[in-house]
């Protein structure tokens, strides 16, 4: 964990344009999320020897990565969201060609939900006020129900390298509790409780089934990258920095760290990441942590891996 040692985040502004392109594509930033991000992808892409498809899930606007360098190391880049985005038109002002090169793929479904209609359903009983019970009962039993579907059926092993950039803690619950707090107040906190503990368990099943999503898309010895958001930093958890700090080796950081995401992670991004790191081997796994900054009041500590999964 060589990425804790202080000062452990050198904060660089987004760079002007000089002339070579009009978007900032972080290649320039040394010790920020996205050098992270790129020593996880260099990682992976300097030991694939047939550089034909990559995927990456959930790029969002872009930020994260460097799309266009991607489309250079790689014959066609697929690029997958559950929403629509903004990567043609970034793309766009970005010099070079890369018509061709990056198919942008958006509202796909990575859950499965969207096939049972779980989302009407779900709203439906909310404010129809059906009962607590019936809810739970509901919601647990969408757990199979999603898995007798499958996600990119057609894209099945067709990929050297798939890169999921923190769709763990974005795929289904924040919009369910969210559509919940809504209709609160027509439970008991006893109801309130048994309807939630149905939605973690529909989160944990459907975390596992994106995990088992992102290996299915590889090629055989194909390379995974993922990283996530896992501990959001505030008040309540000022302290952990420090102490991580004051720690001197590499081991007790790991350990540490480990820890700290059981107790104070993000239980989607903590579920995710805990999967996948026992799915994928240990010989030559990379496996980094830092702190992510997203605006002034926010920031966290992320974690992501780069290897290749089991068979």
């Amino acid at each position: 964990m060589k990425d804790f040692h202080r000062p452990f985040q050198p904060i660089q502004g987004v760079l002007t344009n000089n002339g070579d392109s009009a978007v900032d594509w972080g290649g320039r930033e040394w010790g920020t999320h996205r050098h992270h991000v790129r020593e996880l992808l260099e990682h992976a892409v300097n030991s694939i020897s047939n550089k034909d498809r990559a995927a990456v899930l959930g790029a969002g606007n872009h930020g994260d990565l460097d799309l266009p360098e991607l489309a250079n190391r790689f014959a066609q880049v697929t690029v997958l969201d559950t929403e629509a985005n903004s990567i043609e038109e970034v793309l766009e002002l970005s010099v070079g060609t890369y018509s061709g090169k990056i198919k942008s793929l958006t509202n796909v479904d990575y859950t499965c939900l969207d096939q049972i209609h779980f989302y009407e359903t779900w709203e439906d009983m909310l404010i129809n006020h059906a009962p607590a019970a019936e809810i739970a009962a509901y919601v647990k039993n969408c757990s199979f129900e999603a898995r007798r579907y499958e996600a990119l059926p057609h894209l099945k092993k067709s990929f050297s390298l798939v890169v999921s950039s923190s769709v763990h803690t974005q795929l289904f619950y924040i919009h369910a509790l969210t559509q919940l707090s809504g209709y609160a107040d027509q439970y008991s906190s006893q109801e309130v409780g048994q309807i939630m503990e149905a939605l973690m368990y529909l989160r944990n099943s459907l975390v596992a089934d994106y995990n088992r999503l992102l290996i299915s898309l590889l090629k055989p010895d194909g390379r995974l990258v993922v990283w996530s958001d896992m501990i959001r930093l505030d008040e309540s958890n000022a302290g952990l920095l420090d102490r991580l700090y004051a720690l001197q080796s590499d081991e007790e950081r790991t350990q540490f760290l480990f820890r700290s995401f059981g107790q104070s992670g993000m239980e989607a991004a903590v579920v995710g990441l805990k999967g996948l790191y026992e799915q994928v081997k240990p010989e030559g796994q990379l496996f980094k942590s830092w702190v992510w900054l997203t605006g002034v009041e926010r920031q966290y500590v992320a974690a992501g891996l780069s290897g290749v999964p089991r068979k």
